[in-house]
């Protein structure tokens, strides 16, 4: 369940979203809605772990 508050979790939900489309093009409207919806979640969700200014020190 933490996983779901990363944004590289949502981004990997759209990219799965978007190839299922090739399999389900009947679908293609309601998974491209659905794409979207994941795309804005990762879009504000921050990325937990080291930010990246802390790697350089």
């Amino acid at each position: 369940m933490k996983r779901l508050k990363e944004a590289s979790t949502w981004a990997g939900v759209a990219g799965i979203l978007q190839a299922l489309k090739a399999f389900l093009p009947q679908h293609a409207a309601v998974i491209d809605g659905l794409t979207v919806v994941a795309g804005a979640v990762a879009a504000v969700v921050p990325e937990k772990g080291t930010p990246a200014q802390d790697v350089a020190k």
